[in-house]
């Protein structure tokens, strides 16, 4: 299996009170000037050139690495960036990853910042992801794309690997989205949002031709399956584990994905949406899906995913023993 994965971070720094803050952020703060709605950060070259001093020094350091670099940009949320950088296989972009998270936080600190892989740090931004596109070649012939059929399309094997991973989507979102955060920005739209309602984030187990509503999205660019429900926090190693595993499950009992969804989920007809198996809505939906996956025991291993699941349900608990600002404000006043 061949992987590229799409990290996605936000650049913070702590204010004079020791609030945490946008690094790259000019207007003035709620409360103290006006502070005009905006639209999208995403593709921002003039925050991408004020942000040079920071991405440059990383720019050189992945490139002499030989991680063949193909750009930095500026995402959607406000001081959001992403790093596309070319694929490899799959355990060494399982390495890189974990390297590169160390290697962000180091460098931000000696610019007087810090980096967030937290998917949502407040409500109105673009949510981090960390899309997993995944591949595969012939053993001993590593230029034959398998997901390829030759005359520019896309090949069966692909779309038995689809169904594959389809079958696994909630126990594969369960380990790639593995935060109680990360619900939060697995969601079609969003109050507040900045830059527009939609939210381009996956909402359901499906796959379609370049839809990013899509868990799966089959892009026009590449033959990779790019697996949309994926962000920062996951363990790239148990992540891509899980989608090696259920790929290959795919291909061998030649599983039928169905018939691919190429609308937009967003504004999808509810009575059909039903018909979909939507994305687990929260953390414990997904942990509970995850218990019952005979493949998650097969990857992991019966001690390591018990493991898992016991620090999941803990982080979901104590998450519920706190009253939240949103609680505040919604209850306080009202009962």
């Amino acid at each position: 299996m061949m992987a590229g994965i799409e990290p996605e971070f936000i650049t913070m720094q702590w204010d004079e009170n020791g609030r945490p803050v946008k690094a790259f952020d000019d207007d003035p703060a709620e409360g103290e000037g006006l502070r005009p709605r905006r639209q999208a950060f995403g593709y921002d070259v003039e925050y991408s050139i004020d942000a040079m001093g920071f991405l440059s020094e990383l720019m050189d350091i992945l490139n002499d690495l030989g991680w063949q670099l193909h750009d930095v940009v500026a995402e959607g949320a406000y001081s959001q960036f992403e790093l596309d950088f070319h694929y490899t296989n799959v355990l060494e972009m399982a390495d890189r990853m974990v390297f590169l998270r160390v290697l962000l936080k180091e460098i931000a600190k000696k610019h007087g910042m810090f980096v967030t892989f937290m998917p949502k740090p407040t409500t109105g931004d673009w949510r981090s992801g960390a899309h997993m596109n995944t591949s595969l070649v012939k053993v001993g012939k590593p230029d034959k794309n398998l997901y390829e059929d030759g005359k520019g399309g896309w090949s069966q094997t692909a779309y038995y690997a689809i169904g594959g991973i389809l079958k696994h989507g909630a126990a594969i979102t369960a380990v790639a989205c593995s935060t109680v955060n990360s619900y939060n920005g697995l969601v079609p739209k969003v109050g507040g949002f900045e830059g527009g309602v939609y939210t381009w984030a996956p909402t359901h187990i499906t796959y379609g031709s370049n839809n990013r509503s899509a868990m799966l999205r089959m892009p026009q660019s590449r033959f990779a399956l790019e697996n949309r429900a994926a962000d920062m926090c996951m363990n790239p190693y148990l992540g891509l584990g899980m989608m090696l595993a259920a790929t290959v499950e795919g291909i061998v009992n030649k599983i039928d994905p169905g018939k691919s969804v190429d609308e937009d989920l967003y504004v999808m007809d509810e009575k059909r949406q039903q018909k979909l198996t939507a994305l687990p809505r929260n953390l414990l939906e997904a942990t509970e899906q995850l218990g019952k996956s005979k493949l998650a025991k097969q990857v992991l291993g019966e001690q390591m995913l018990s493991s898992f699941i016991a620090y999941k349900v803990d982080e979901w608990e104590r998450y519920h023993q706190v009253t939240t600002d949103w609680e505040l404000q919604e209850y306080l006043r009202l009962f």
